[in-house]
């Protein structure tokens, strides 16, 4: 089944703040949720059919996800025909709360609806794969994930804690959805990088406090 989704990702944040607010406009909408004394909870609100698509792009038929010593590495990566040579890959690194509630926590449904489209075309087994070192790192904190048929795509976007600490100073000031990258594969490797977070998603997941309540922005 052909199928897209777009995700509203839930983050406390703690910035400093003297009244409730709410700064929007563009693809990104952050709502001042509570305020105490010390801190601020942010409800945070993404809009993809407005975020501008990332400009860098990478084709991945290998995928793997490893603890990082900050939260987790993604991994992507090209093999050479016929071998289990990588020829290069990219690294995205993630933050361990965001890898567990947007990316693990708001691809349930793509993770459950995949699984048939998949069915119909596995992907050849690998055996140990030969590294490289022709690699490029990147840092995400969000992810929009879609597929079409066989064809799938992860594009990752960064919202920096600059824009965070900047709406303290300025009620009305507008955060920017950074792109960072493209990553298209086929929808049989979306499966496996899917199945891949599950083991990390579920430990970590106990380490993570759960979203704050309410509506949805």
């Amino acid at each position: 089944m052909p199928f897209g989704i777009m995700t509203v990702a839930k983050r406390s944040l703690s910035v400093s703040a003297s009244g409730l607010q709410v700064a929007g406009g563009g693809p990104l909408t952050l709502r001042v949720v509570k305020v105490d004394a010390q801190q601020m909870l942010i409800q945070m609100g993404i809009d993809y059919s407005l975020a501008d698509v990332p400009e860098r792009a990478y084709y991945a038929d290998y995928s793997d996800v490893m603890k990082a010593r900050v939260g987790f590495s993604l991994f992507f990566g090209k093999l050479i025909p016929g071998s289990d040579r990588l020829r290069t890959k990219i690294e995205v690194t993630f933050p361990t709360d965001m890898f567990v509630l947007q990316l693990w926590g708001t691809s349930r449904d793509v993770h459950k609806t995949i699984r048939s489209v998949a069915g119909q075309e596995k992907l050849a087994p690998v055996g140990r794969v030969e590294d490289t070192d022709k690699v490029q790192t990147f840092r995400a904190n969000n992810v929009f994930m879609g597929s079409w048929g066989h064809e799938a795509v992860l594009d990752f976007y960064y919202v920096s804690p600059r824009d965070l600490y900047l709406l303290r100073m300025k009620p009305k000031w507008q955060a920017t959805l950074e792109p960072v990258v493209r990553v298209v594969m086929a929808t049989a490797l979306l499966l496996e990088f899917l199945d891949q977070c599950k083991p990390f998603a579920e430990e970590a997941s106990e380490l993570v406090p759960q979203p704050v309540g309410g509506e949805s922005i």
